[in-house]
């Protein structure tokens, strides 16, 4: 039997933890956005208003929607990860 030492976990870089939190909290929102717009609209009818000679299936409406979602959801989480890193430092006498 190998028996390996445990070293703890390897820290992750600020640039790495930024981009998971960018990720995971877009693919959060983007479900949820999905859920609430495929509530009220669905997919074949609003692939018919654009064109007649789309034929799109309901599965496929569904996940160009949440990946559409997911872009738009990662654009906004990334310029608001962005605006907080490269904001101007307070100094201490300026409180």
């Amino acid at each position: 039997m190998i028996q390996e030492e445990y070293r703890g976990a390897r820290q992750w870089s600020r640039d790495r933890q930024a981009i998971a939190i960018v990720v995971w909290v877009s693919f959060l929102s983007a479900a949820v956005e999905t859920m609430l717009f495929f509530a009220f609209f669905d997919p074949v009818e609003l692939a018919g208003l654009l064109d007649d000679d789309i034929a799109i299936g309901r599965e496929a409406g569904y996940a160009a929607g949440f990946f559409f979602f997911w872009v738009l959801s990662a654009a906004c989480a990334a310029l608001t990860a962005w605006l907080v890193r490269t904001a101007p430092k307070r100094d201490a006498a300026h409180r």
